[in-house]
């Protein structure tokens, strides 16, 4: 299982390095009842409660699985190791292995326009049983208007579900569940002049601990860029943003965080932004989202 996973994972990330992404589930031919991965690709919004796939065979109906159908087994992001080539000659500037610099530019002019939180999509499904033998493509959307398509070659014999076998036995579906992506808001920041450092405060629906629900969690994509340091009293959160080498970022961009943990009604109450120097920035404004 660790081989084919890591497999898999590069199977994933040469596509989309070479702008091919989803052309050939992972594996490119299966028995119908089998599972495959579909790559959907950088930055894809998909979840089980939001996609819907569209099963086409060489003959017949399609068959669709809607969303939260148990046929679709798990939609969880793969991020780079943050020791790969590809992100470390990215900030460093310069190849550690041959043309880095070129894919990690590829990646980020094509497909995340400039933001260096860098994921890609894996889905997770069980063929139909039924499915006659030829070519069958896999089609996932979602309401937000994105889409994949990826083509299987459906072989004689009768395929099964995988259980994901482990070291601690066959993964069940909550352990599945818990490596996809939860509940969250989205901060992100804008301005004309990149500042050095942002402090901002938000407020939330009281928490569990005062009558509420959920418990902030601030997450901070990329650890190596920037420094989240927060401090939530239940009902008010704020979060300062100082970057990591003492240089002003790249981009206004780097400065994206996510709060999860379960709280309701995140709102933005002020933003401030200092240059290196320590002077106000104008012009920083903050917007909040739910989800993305």
């Amino acid at each position: 299982m660790r081989t084919k996973s890591l497999n898999f994972v590069l199977i994933i990330l040469l596509a989309a390095l070479g702008g091919c992404v989803g052309a050939q589930t992972f594996h490119e031919t299966a028995q119908a009842g089998d599972t495959v991965a579909v790559a959907a690709g950088w930055k894809h919004y998909f979840t089980r409660d939001n996609i819907t796939v569209t099963i086409t065979p060489s003959s017949g109906s399609p068959i669709v699985y809607l969303p939260n159908d148990p046929a679709v087994r798990a939609a969880v992001n793969l991020y780079p190791d943050p020791l790969s080539s590809l992100l470390v000659s990215a900030e460093t500037k310069q190849d550690l292995t041959p043309s880095a610099q070129t894919y990690a530019s590829l990646v980020s002019g094509n497909f995340t326009q400039g933001d260096k939180d860098w994921w890609q999509t894996t889905v997770f499904v069980d063929l139909p049983s039924s499915l006659p033998v030829g070519g069958t493509t896999i089609s996932i959307t979602n309401p937000q208007g994105e889409s994949v398509s990826s083509d299987v070659a459906i072989v004689t014999g009768a395929g099964q579900s995988t259980t994901f076998e482990a070291t601690t036995g066959a993964l069940n579906v909550y352990q599945l569940a818990s490596m996809e992506r939860v509940g969250h808001y989205t901060i992100r920041f804008s301005g004309t002049t990149i500042p050095y450092a942002i402090q901002i405060d938000l407020s939330h629906s009281p928490d569990v601990d005062h009558g509420g629900t959920g418990r902030a969690y601030v997450v901070n994509p990329r650890g190596d860029i920037k420094n989240t340091a927060w401090k939530d009293d239940g009902s008010n959160l704020r979060v300062i943003l100082t970057p990591v080498t003492g240089a002003v970022p790249g981009t206004i961009k780097d400065f994206k965080f996510y709060v999860a943990g379960g709280i309701a009604s995140l709102q933005l109450v002020n933003v401030k932004a200092i240059d290196i120097n320590g002077n106000p920035v104008t012009g920083v404004t903050a917007a909040v989202s739910l989800g993305d």
